[in-house]
């Protein structure tokens, strides 16, 4: 019988591979003995009652939140409103109700047929015939029709200036506290709340009309009176509880935010498991601005079927409630994109068997690539990011953090090409760290 002789010693590099399976092994198992041992002190029926009642708390304030904020914003800030205002004077719908609405104002005040009818008579009386006299009285409507179109023409060529969208802008930054009475219910005038109706001014649109035409040789124009006549873009019976529901929110526009973030930490701080609460209640937050959505498509559906066509034409009411509402879908966008975010973030560094999983085989790859590209001596900068590579990811997220809070208007684009940045950067991070020459056994 033969006697066996000494096994073969692993290869360094094997014995290194599988020192760092056991580690992670290891790591795993006491991860989820803290969890467990957390879990187990955090127990109680009350517990998970008074946590699921604040995330629902929360999940309706963050909708709230974002509308308080923007409301506060349109009445506060001169330059947001007059952005949000700006589009409507180079829209065309806009522009053609616009041009309607002062065209018919215009003919209301001026008889161009009595006009007419007057100059016939003046001629009879100076030895017109009288078959020549019927005969320009029937050329009166074609007349009328004639100078109808003339002026419409003029107040479109007018309206569709860059001179009637200048003065729109300087008008609306001028008249800026006159948002104010749009919710607020209180007259003004060049906003103002009738009823249930919301209306701007075309007094000056129509003194500017008259210069034009005079200038372009119908003296009819002259004989035009003051008009103080009004352009409804909002009409609606809603509209005085709107503006109960616009001063609740304008003085909770800077409470709300804080109350839902007060209201997800005290989620966080009494769950059983405070990572994974979190996870919850971030998705629920993306959830909520995704209800937001929604709702204002239901709004706009209902907005656009009360306003009347007669007032305000429909295109024309959808591009007033689009570009009223643009700020708030950019808003719900970057707010549910940076939570849905947060909580993949949370969930990646977790403990959990998946999210430990999905971590060691990223770190495998990595290491992969690092074997192909480098060789040798890792250098002292590797050897360093590897040294303090959690304080430089943290550091990353701080940046984006900050990156974030310094924009005064986040978009979902720039938090989505934030995102990208940030796990550009961290991978860069973890392709030039290199562990020490000890650590990989070699």
């Amino acid at each position: 019988m033969s006697t066996p002789g000494p096994e073969p010693e692993p290869a360094p590099a094997d014995e290194a591979e599988q020192l760092r399976l056991e580690v992670a092994r290891l790591r795993e198992e006491v991860a989820r003995a803290q969890d467990g041992s957390r879990s187990t002190g955090r127990g109680g029926w009350w517990r998970t009652a008074v946590v699921a009642t604040l995330l629902a708390l929360m999940t309706l304030l963050a909708p709230l939140a974002v509308v308080a904020t923007w409301a506060d914003d349109e009445v506060g800030d001169t330059d947001r409103y007059v952005e949000t205002v700006t589009p409507l004077a180079s829209d065309p719908a806009v522009q053609a109700a616009i041009a309607d609405r002062v065209t018919a104002e215009i003919f209301a005040r001026l008889d161009v047929r009595a006009v007419i009818q007057q100059a016939v008579d003046a001629l009879r009386s100076r030895g017109l015939p009288p078959r020549v006299a019927v005969g320009l009285s029937a050329l009166a409507t074609p007349l009328e029709n004639g100078v109808r179109d003339f002026v419409h023409k003029e107040v479109s060529a007018l309206v569709a200036s860059d001179d009637f969208q200048a003065a729109w802008v300087e008008a609306n930054r001028t008249a800026h506290g006159e948002l104010v009475a749009v919710l607020s219910g209180r007259t003004s005038g060049a906003v103002e709340v009738s009823g249930d109706k919301v209306n701007i001014n075309l007094a000056a649109i129509i003194n500017a009309t008259k210069s034009r035409l005079s200038s372009a040789g119908l003296q009819l124009a002259d004989r035009i009176p003051t008009v103080d006549a009004q352009f409804t873009i909002f009409q609606s019976a809603d509209v005085v509880r709107a503006q109960r529901g616009f001063r609740l929110l304008e003085l909770s526009s800077r409470v709300l935010p804080v109350v839902a973030l007060v209201l997800l930490g005290a989620a966080v701080a009494l769950g059983r498991s405070r990572r994974g609460t979190f996870v919850v209640g971030a998705l629920l937050v993306s959830g909520s601005m995704v209800l937001l959505g929604v709702g204002l498509n239901l709004a706009r559906e209902l907005y656009l079927a009360e306003v009347p066509t007669d007032q305000l034409p429909t295109a024309a009411a959808a591009a007033v409630y689009d570009a009223v509402v643009l700020y708030i879908r950019t808003s719900l966008r970057a707010v549910g994109l940076l939570f849905l975010v947060a909580a993949v973030l949370a969930w990646v560094t977790g403990p959990g068997a998946r999210p430990t999983a999905l971590r060691g085989g990223g770190r495998r790859l990595v290491e992969r690539v690092q074997d192909r590209t480098v060789d040798g001596d890792p250098g002292p900068v590797g050897v360093a990011v590897w040294t303090y590579r959690t304080p430089l990811r943290i550091a990353v997220l701080v940046v984006a953090l900050v990156a974030y809070l310094s924009v005064t208007r986040p978009t979902g684009a720039f938090v989505l090409v934030s995102t990208l940045v940030v796990a550009l950067a961290l991978l860069v991070l973890e392709l030039v760290a290199r562990r020490p020459a000890l650590d990989r056994g070699q």
